[in-house]
C-alpha cells in the first residue's frame, strides 16, 4: 500500500511517500521533502497582504477623489466668476487666510477670490460623516468613539458661535492650532460645515453680493459634500446547506437566534442527586417564553426561571461561569430580537410575529445592506409599512442595529423548519431528521469561496503539491493529512493561540519550580504532569477520595498513576483535560471504563464523587462535565474518537474533500486527517524528536522537520491506530502501573528510526522563487524636497524621541508665514528648547515645547539622502528590490567579472519613465550616477529574485549553495540563506570576483537542475 503524508502549514508543506506492506511488516520511505512558499501576509504584523493593498488602494482613492473634487470646485468658481482661472494653485491666494475669511463672510461682503478661498477651504476639509451602521452606535469602534466624544465637546463650544469657521478664527482655544495632532480635538462634523455654507451664502446674498447665487450654492453643495454610499453585501452571502435555493440567515434574525437557543437548551444537562437529566419540553418552553424580552439569557437566569434547587448543577458549567450567556461566547443570545422588539414596540412586534418570513427578511436587510436608502428600499420590498418602517429607519440612523452583522450557517427557512422539533426536546440531529435534512451533509465549497486569503493560499499550494507528487509517484492508495491549527485563522486568532501557548509554558515553568522545591531536586516531565493534576484535584484521588501525599508524586512511585478519565482505546484523547491522578488500586478497578460506567456497575456513590469533582475550584468546567461526570459515553464515543484521531476543522475538511475528488467513488475512504497531537506523541515515542527540537525543547531553525512530520503522518496508518487501540485496551484491562504509554509503541518497521534520520538529513528544502513584482512601488511616506544652495535636499520628519544633539543642526529655518516676522529666531528658540530637553535625558513627563507653548512631537530635518523615487514633487524611499539582473564581462586580464543591476517595483510600474530596463550596475561605495553603464559588451546571465537558488564559489575556493536573500546596493554584495533555514544567512558575498556564479532551479519535490542561461525580459518581452 502506498501512502502519502502531508504536513500542511501556513507557508510550508511537508510531504512523504511511504510503501507499507502490512503482511510482511515492512515500510519503505520512497521519498520525502519540504516545500516552502510565501504566505500572503506581512512578515512582522502578519496582516494579509490583500488587506494592506486594500488599505493603500483606499488611501489612493481618497486622494484621487479629493483631487477630482477640488478640480471641479475650481472649475465651478471660474465659471461663476469667482476666480480668473481654474488652475491647480488658483485657491492658494497669497495673503488670504481662509479661517479669517470664513469668519469675515458673516460680517462683510467678500470679493470673488475671498469667497472662493473661504468655500474652497470648506470643500477641502469638509468634516466627518460616516455612513457605516456601526459608527453611529454608542459602542462604535474605539477610534471612532474617541473622535465622536471630541466632536461632541467641539459642538458644545460651538453653541457660542454662528459657524465653525467663526469659532476657529476667533476662539483663543484654536488660535495656535487648528488641526489635529495625535488627537481628535479639532475634528468637526460635516453637517456643521454644510450649515456654515448655507449661512455664508445667505449672509452674502443679504449683503447684495451678486456672486453668491442660489445656483452656485446648490452646485457647490453637491460637489463639496457628495459621498458615495457603502456597498451592500447580500450578494456575498452563501447558500444554505439544507435549502440550497435559500441564502444563509442573518445571525441576528429571530429564527436563527431562536434556533440557536433551542439547540443549546436541548443539549444542556442538569446534575441533581447523582442523576443527569435533560431539560423537558415544558422547561424549554419556559426558558424560551417571551424570547427577546432581554438581550441575554444566562445560566443564572435559566436557574431562576426554572426555580432549580441550589444543589442542582449545570453539567460542565462551574458556579462562577453561570453568569455567562448560555448561547453566545461573546454577545447575547437574543441581541437582534431584543433590539428589533425595542425599536418597533409591543404592537409592532405582534405584527411581525404574525409574519415570520417578513420578520426574518427585515433582519437580513438590516444585516447585509449598508446604505440607508438601500435599507429603506429593502424594508419596503419586504412588506414593512408605516409607521413601523419609519421606526426601523430611525433605529438605523441612531445606530441601534450596529450588532446586526454576519450570517448564520443555515437559512431562516431551515431554522423555522427545525424549531418545532427542538421545542419538543429533540436534539439537533433528530430535528434535522424530522425536517428531512441530513445534518452530516456539507455544501460543496470551491477554493474561491474561502474568504481567508492565508487559508486559500495554503490549501491551493497543497493541492498543487499533491498533483506534483502524484505525477512523479502515481496516485497513492491513501493520503493522510495534518494541517497546522492556525490555518484559516486571522492574525489576531493566531496571536491569541501563541499567547495561550506562552502563558501555558509560563505556568508549567512556575509549577516545575514549585515541585523542585517540594522534592528538593529538579523534576522531570512525568513528575510535572503528576504535580499539576495533584494541584487541580486538591491533592486527592477523586475516584476514592484518598489523600495523596506530595512524596508520592515522584516518578516511579506506583502508589499513584495517571489515568485517562475517558479510556484512550475508546475515545482517543491523550490531552491534559482527559487525565487524572489516582491511586493504583482505583486505576486497576476502573480498567477500560468511564467513571460513570465503573460507579454504576459497582454500585459506588456517584453523587459523592460528583460533589468531589465540583469542589475542585481550579478545574475547568469542561473537564468536570465533559470528562469526569459524563454519562452518555456510548453516544459520543465514536464522535470523540473521530475528532481526536482525525481533524474536523473547516480548512481540513475542505482540503480532504478536494483531494478525495481524485479517487473513484468505490465506497472506501482514501483521504484521512491526522491530528497534530498524535503526530507529536508518536514522533517522541519513536525517538525522532531531536530532529525537530533542541535539548532545550525549542524548535530547531530547520524546515526539514516538516518532512519528518509528514513521514510520521504517513506511517500513522489504520493498522497503526488499531495497534495503538489494542495496546491501550490491554493496558486498561490490566490496570498496568503506568497505564497506557505511547513509548511502548514500537516503530512501524525494523530500522525505521535510522531510515527516517537518513531521509530527513538528505531533504533539500524547496522554496518558491518570488518572481512577481508585487508590493509597494515605494514607501508610503513622501518626503519633502527643496533646493538648498542649488542642491535638491530631502527632508524628513523625525519623532523627538529619536532625536540626537547632532540632528539639531539639520533643522531648517522655515519660510515666513502668518504673523511670523523672524523665522530664524523662531527656529533658534525651537532648537534651544529641544537641546535642553535632550540634555535633561528626554523626560517623558516634561515634553519639549515650541515658542508658542505647543508640545513638539516631530521636527523636520534636512538629510543627506538622494531623491530615491520622485513622487508629487517629493521623494519616497524605494520598495524592496524586485529582481537583480546579473551580467558578466571579462576584465583586462581575461578574468570574468560579474555586474549586478538592481531593479525596483517603481521602475517596473512606470513604463513611461522606464520603457527599457535599468542598465546601471552597482559599483561599491559609489553614487548611482557613477555606477557602471551596462552596454552591449556585457553578457546577460540571469535574473535573481527572492529565493532564487544559487551556487557560488569565492576566490578562496569556498563553495556556497543556498537561496538568494538580497543585495546591498551600496557594495554590490549579496546574501545567501542555507537551503534548510532562511535565517542561516551568509552576508557580504562580493559578487564581482566570484570564481563561480551559477543559478539553479529547484522543483516542488526538491529536485535541483542547472539554469544554463536566461533571456532578459522587460514587461514579458525579451530585450537586449
Amino acid at each position: 500500500m502506498r501512502i502519502l503524508g502531508i504536513d500542511g502549514g501556513i507557508a510550508t508543506i511537508g510531504w512523504a511517500v511511504l510503501d507499507l506492506d502490512t503482511e510482511a511488516a515492512t515500510l519503505t520511505v520512497v521519498n520525502a521533502g519540504t516545500r516552502s512558499f510565501d504566505a500572503p501576509e506581512t512578515s512582522k504584523e502578519r496582516t494579509p497582504t490583500a488587506a494592506v493593498r486594500r488599505l493603500h488602494r483606499g488611501q489612493r482613492r481618497v486622494i484621487r477623489r479629493r483631487r477630482q473634487r477640488m478640480n471641479e470646485i475650481r472649475r465651478l468658481f471660474h465659471t461663476a466668476g469667482l476666480l480668473p482661472a481654474a488652475k491647480s494653485d488658483a485657491l492658494g491666494q497669497k495673503g488670504l487666510d481662509p479661517w479669517a475669511l470664513r469668519a469675515a463672510a458673516l460680517e462683510r461682503t467678500l470679493t470673488g477670490p475671498e469667497l472662493a478661498v473661504a468655500l474652497g477651504h470648506i470643500a477641502r476639509h469638509r468634516g466627518f460623516r460616516s455612513n457605516a451602521k456601526r459608527d453611529a452606535a454608542a459602542n462604535a469602534a474605539d477610534e471612532t468613539s474617541k473622535m465622536k466624544k471630541a466632536i461632541a465637546a467641539t459642538q458644545e463650544r460651538l453653541q457660542g458661535y454662528r459657524t465653525i469657521g467663526q469659532m476657529f478664527a476667533t476662539d483663543d482655544a484654536y488660535r495656535d492650532r487648528k488641526r489635529n495632532r495625535g488627537d481628535f480635538t479639532r475634528s468637526i462634523l460635516r453637517t456643521d460645515q454644510e450649515s456654515e455654507v448655507r449661512q455664508i451664502f445667505r449672509e452674502q446674498r443679504q449683503r447684495g453680493n451678486p456672486l453668491a447665487s442660489e445656483e452656485l450654492e446648490a452646485d457647490f453643495t453637491h460637489i463639496a459634500f457628495f459621498q458615495r454610499p457603502l456597498q451592500d453585501s447580500e450578494h456575498m452571502v452563501q447558500s444554505c446547506p439544507f435549502e440550497p435555493a435559500e441564502k444563509r440567515a442573518a445571525r441576528r434574525s429571530y429564527a436563527f437566534e431562536m434556533f440557536r437557543l433551542l439547540s443549546r437548551l436541548t443539549a444542556i444537562s442538569l446534575s441533581a442527586g447523582g442523576q443527569e437529566l435533560r431539560l423537558t419540553p415544558e422547561q424549554i418552553a419556559q426558558v424560551a417564553e417571551d424570547f427577546g424580552r432581554t438581550k441575554g439569557i444566562t445560566y443564572k437566569s435559566v436557574r431562576k426561571t426554572l426555580d432549580l434547587d441550589s444543589r442542582t448543577r449545570f453539567v460542565g458549567v462551574s458556579e462562577k461561569d453561570e453568569k455567562n450567556d448560555i448561547v453566545a461566547r461573546h454577545g447575547n443570545a437574543a441581541e437582534g430580537t431584543h433590539t428589533l422588539r425595542e425599536i418597533v414596540g409591543p404592537s409592532g412586534w405582534r405584527v411581525l410575529m404574525h409574519n415570520p418570513v417578513m420578520r426574518d427578511r427585515i433582519a437580513e436587510v438590516l444585516t447585509f445592506r449598508e446604505d440607508p436608502a438601500s435599507v429603506q428600499a429593502g424594508l419596503a420590498e419586504a412588506g414593512l409599512q408605516e409607521p413601523l418602517l419609519a421606526a426601523v429607519m430611525q433605529g438605523v440612523q441612531s445606530g441601534a442595529f450596529a450588532e446586526f452583522t454576519r450570517a448564520g450557517h443555515i437559512s431562516a427557512k431551515a431554522a423555522r423548519a427545525l424549531i418545532p422539533s427542538l421545542q419538543r426536546g429533540r436534539v439537533y440531529s433528530e430535528a434535522c431528521e424530522d425536517a428531512g435534512y441530513d445534518h452530516t451533509a456539507r455544501a460543496a465549497v470551491s477554493l474561491e469561496d474561502v474568504r481567508n486569503p492565508v487559508a486559500r493560499k495554503a490549501v491551493c499550494e497543497m493541492l498543487k503539491q499533491v498533483r506534483a507528487i502524484v505525477q512523479a509517484y502515481g496516485l497513492p492508495d491513501m493520503i493522510h493529512v495534518e494541517l497546522a491549527r492556525d490555518i484559516g485563522k486571522s492574525a489576531e486568532e493566531r496571536d491569541k493561540i501563541s499567547k495561550g501557548i506562552e502563558d501555558r509554558n509560563k505556568q508549567r515553568e512556575t509549577a516545575r519550580k514549585e515541585l523542585a522545591d517540594l522534592l528538593e531536586r529538579p523534576a522531570n516531565d512525568e513528575e510535572l504532569l503528576r504535580y499539576e493534576l495533584w494541584k487541580e484535584q486538591n491533592g486527592r484521588c477523586l475516584y476514592t477520595d484518598t489523600a495523596i501525599p506530595p512524596h508520592w508524586l515522584a516518578a516511579g512511585d506506583n502508589r499513584v498513576q495517571v489515568d485517562h478519565i475517558l479510556p484512550w482505546s475508546r475515545f482517543g484523547d491523550d490531552s491534559f483535560i482527559n487525565k487524572t491522578l489516582c491511586t493504583a488500586k482505583a486505576n486497576q478497578d476502573k480498567r477500560g471504563r468511564t467513571p460513570f460506567e465503573w460507579f454504576e456497575a459497582e454500585g459506588l456513590d456517584w453523587a459523592l464523587f460528583a460533589t468531589r469533582v465540583e469542589g475542585c475550584k481550579e478545574m475547568k468546567g469542561r473537564k468536570k462535565g465533559g470528562f469526569y461526570l459524563r454519562k452518555n459515553a456510548k453516544e459520543v464515543e465514536e464522535t470523540f474518537r473521530n475528532r481526536n484521531l482525525g481533524d474536523t476543522r473547516y480548512a481540513t475538511r475542505l482540503l480532504l474533500d478536494m483531494l478525495a475528488r481524485q479517487y473513484p467513488k468505490d465506497g472506501s475512504r482514501h483521504v484521512l486527517a491526522r491530528p497534530g497531537q498524535l503526530t507529536a506523541k508518536l514522533r517522541r515515542a519513536w525517538a525522532l524528536d531531536d530532529l525537530k527540537k533542541g535539548p532545550d525543547g525549542k524548535r530547531l531553525e530547520d524546515d526539514r522537520h516538516h518532512a519528518l512530520d509528514a513521514i510520521v503522518i504517513a506511517a500513522t496508518s489504520e493498522s497503526m491506530l488499531n495497534r495503538l487501540t489494542k495496546a491501550a485496551q490491554e493496558a486498561e484491562r490490566q490496570g498496568l502501573p503506568r497505564g497506557f504509554d505511547f513509548t511502548q509503541i514500537d516503530p512501524p518497521a525494523a530500522g525505521f528510526r535510522e531510515v527516517v534520520r537518513d531521509v530527513v538529513r538528505n531533504v533539500f528544502v524547496s522554496r518558491a522563487e518570488r518572481r512577481r513584482a508585487r508590493g509597494e512601488a515605494h514607501a508610503a511616506t513622501i518626503k519633502r524636497v527643496e533646493t538648498v544652495d542649488g542642491v535638491a535636499t530631502v527632508f524628513e520628519r523625525k519623532a523627538v524621541e529619536a532625536l540626537t544633539l547632532n540632528d539639531l543642526a539639520n533643522i531648517p529655518i522655515p519660510d515666513p508665514y502668518g504673523k511670523v516676522v523672524d523665522p530664524a529666531k523662531l527656529r533658534n528658540e525651537l532648537v534651544e528648547s529641544l537641546r535642553c530637553w535632550i540634555e535633561a535625558g528626554k523626560p517623558k513627563n516634561a515634553p519639549p515645547r515650541s515658542p508658542k507653548g505647543d508640545v513638539i512631537r516631530k521636527v523636520r530635518l534636512a538629510t543627506k539622502d538622494k531623491v530615491a523615487v520622485p513622487v508629487r514633487e517629493g521623494s519616497a524611499d524605494r520598495g524592496d528590490m524586485a529582481r537583480v539582473d546579473v551580467f558578466a564581462k571579462a576584465d583586462r586580464k581575461g578574468k570574468l567579472r560579474h555586474y549586478l543591476v538592481p531593479i525596483y517595483p517603481h521602475q517596473i510600474a512606470d513604463r513611461q519613465t522606464w520603457p527599457e530596463p535599468p542598465n546601471r550596475a552597482v559599483v561599491a561605495d559609489k553614487a548611482e550616477a557613477d555606477w557602471a553603464v551596462v552596454d552591449s559588451d556585457y553578457e546577460f546571465l540571469f535574473s535573481l529574485y527572492s529565493h532564487s537558488l544559487l551556487e557560488v564559489a569565492k576566490a578562496d575556493g569556498v563553495v556556497l549553495k543556498g537561496y538568494f536573500k538580497g543585495m546591498d546596493r551600496s557594495t554590490g554584495a549579496i546574501a545567501i540563506a542555507a537551503p534548510e533555514s532562511p535565517r542561516a544567512l551568509t552576508r557580504g558575498i562580493g559578487a564581482k570576483t566570484l570564481a563561480h556564479f551559477r543559478k539553479l532551479q529547484v522543483d516542488r519535490l526538491g529536485r535541483v537542475t542547472a539554469v544554463n542561461k536566461e533571456v532578459r525580459t522587460w514587461h514579458g518581452v525579451a530585450c537586449t
